[in-house]
């Protein structure tokens, strides 16, 4: 009598430990905003179309606008790398804040008497992006437009419209900015004068966001730039050259959120 007792309780313990294991099993809330913040905790109250009340892991309490909610994601268990690892798998691009591309180009076109010639630059832009849509900001950089070494250093502004997409991990966009550059005489390559110009480019391109909150950036476009250089030749001649640098430029960099 007791033995049968004995294994009718074990075979109740048993039947009952997998619903006690799920009801001790701790669950979060995620929430994805459309900046491409992701927050974990728990939602304490949600109005559909007005506002979400969140706390998150940390204990901070947020009140968030429900048109800045990306997706909301409710009752996701902790330590359950499957759930955790779609979560995460499809990042959100950022649609507003501050931002710093850094941007490496490589120019082909004609010089003159060069004929095709093949140049390379680096620009730094650092911004901000006020609505899904629109951004600007300022950035500096190094242009070298020919095989000679007649290099030029510009500042400029830039504006850049982002495409609407269906898509939250990218999107096509325009840019286009105008300043000026300066120019550096270089004794090493017999530049003894170097005075930059006007500057102008526009590029259509793609931004594509990863997990780790960096976004690609490929574009092409066209690029113009004005320049007066002097060069000593060899037999002590001097060479002026005033050159209107027309320019298709391919550029592919990297972009940062704050």
């Amino acid at each position: 009598m007791k033995e049968n007792t004995l294994i009718a309780l074990l075979l109740f313990m048993l039947a009952v430990a997998p619903y006690q294991a799920s009801s001790q099993t701790a669950t979060i809330d995620i929430v994805t905003m459309k900046d491409g913040r992701v927050l974990k905790g728990k939602i304490q109250s949600y109005s559909p179309g007005q506002q979400l009340r969140f706390e998150t892991a940390e204990g901070q309490t947020l009140e968030l606008a429900d048109a800045d909610v990306a997706k909301i994601q409710q009752g996701a268990k902790l330590g359950d790398e499957e759930a955790n690892r779609k979560a995460n798998e499809l990042p959100t691009a950022r649609t507003r804040g501050l931002y710093a591309n850094s941007m490496l180009s490589f120019a082909v076109g004609r010089s003159g008497e060069e004929g095709l010639s093949l140049g390379a630059g680096f620009s730094e832009v650092v911004g901000y992006q006020f609505t899904r849509v629109f951004g600007a900001g300022f950035g500096f950089g190094i242009d070298n437009y020919s095989r000679r070494g007649e290099t030029v250093y510009p500042l400029f502004g830039e504006l850049r419209a982002m495409f609407p997409s269906k898509k939250s991990t990218g999107n096509f966009y325009a840019t286009a900015g105008g300043g000026y550059s300066l120019g550096i005489p270089r004794k090493s390559l017999d530049i003894s004068e170097a005075e930059g110009g006007p500057m102008g480019y526009f590029a259509l391109g793609y931004r594509a966001a990863t997990i780790e909150g960096i976004d690609i950036y490929l574009d092409l476009g066209a690029k113009f730039q004005s320049a007066h250089f002097v060069r000593t030749l060899y037999n002590g001649d001097v060479e002026v050259r005033d050159i209107d640098f027309k320019r298709i430029v391919f550029r592919v960099g990297i972009g940062l959120w704050k």
